[in-house]
């Protein structure tokens, strides 16, 4: 199997998983050529020689989410999972640069075989048998995609330089400034939106996810209307908690307005009245998942704080 084939495959099995969970994301794939991996060598070539660390980057994949909060949860999940080494930078008030998050992961093992095989030879020994995650945001995403290719990889036009370079770096902030008022708006408006007994759009605000559909069914509208204690419960609830659920059910969700509030009641409220309207097919996928009790990722929901 090629190692295009190979990255293909993951690249779908995260596409699945993220896009069950309503998440806005682009998703992105990569293998390294001889020649980047030709040039890697001639970089690091003694380092990787040595054997204190082996290449684990022949095979990317980057998601790039709307939010910076997206950010957070797909790192705290991939971090549970097959991730053996995170790389995050740690950011200071008084340094203008981008912050980087790669996350690399073991392959899955019914492609190692293959993956061995398609390396090239000369270079194989020098090969781990992982592959990298990187996480940005998309306002983020386009920084990096210009800084990458009209600085780092011609350094040498910066030189005298550190006056634009500044400006370049300071342009990150601004878009990490933007990325921050883009959230407030929303959560304002969502409360907004729970003032003016607007409860779709409230929902939708507050998660700013992919729904299904255009409203609530007539009896969940009803409800929250008659209950309008319920709706302000599901605004206080914890974005973070809801989407690490999403991502861990085997069973996918379909993510309609109405399934969206069962999946709260359930975590967060037990209100029994809204529980007594579920369909037979939510309740039993819904049952299904809380009676495990529970895997490590919803214990950990649990106590997040």
């Amino acid at each position: 199997m090629e190692l295009r084939l190979i990255a293909d495959r993951i690249e779908n099995y995260l596409f699945q998983q993220l896009n069950q969970c309503g998440l806005m994301f682009r998703l992105f794939s990569r293998v390294k050529t001889m020649s980047s991996l030709s040039h890697k060598m001639q970089m690091k070539g003694e380092f990787y020689k040595s054997g204190k660390l082996l290449i684990q980057d022949v095979i990317g994949l980057r998601i790039v989410v709307y939010f910076q909060d997206d950010v957070d949860v797909l790192a705290f999940y991939y971090s549970l999972g097959e991730v053996i080494r995170t790389s995050i930078d740690e950011l200071d008030s008084s340094t203008f640069r981008p912050q980087r998050l790669n996350l690399t992961c073991n392959l899955p093992f019914e492609f190692v075989e293959d993956f061995r095989k398609a390396l090239p030879e000369e270079f194989a020994p020098y090969i781990d048998n992982t592959f990298e995650i990187q996480i940005r945001t998309i306002f983020s995403e386009g920084w990096h995609e210009v800084e990458h290719d009209l600085r780092y990889k011609c350094k040498e036009d910066w030189v005298d330089c550190e006056s634009y370079s500044r400006v370049l770096n300071g342009i990150i902030a601004t878009l990490e400034t933007t990325e921050w008022t883009m959230k407030s708006l929303f959560d304002q408006m969502a409360r907004s939106n729970l003032q003016n007994r607007n409860y779709r759009a409230m929902l939708r605000n507050k998660m700013h996810i992919r729904i299904q559909g255009d409203d609530f069914s007539p009896r969940i509208k009803d409800f929250l209307y008659q209950h309008p204690e319920v709706a302000e419960n599901i605004l206080k609830t914890d974005r973070f908690v809801i989407i690490l659920t999403l991502l861990n059910h085997k069973k996918r969700v379909e993510l309609t307005y109405d399934n969206l509030v069962f999946l709260i009641n359930r975590i967060e409220m037990n209100n029994s009245e809204l529980m007594a309207l579920e369909s037979d097919e939510i309740r039993v996928i819904l049952n299904d998942f809380f009676n495990r009790k529970f895997s490590v990722i919803s214990k950990l929901c649990y106590i997040w704080p």
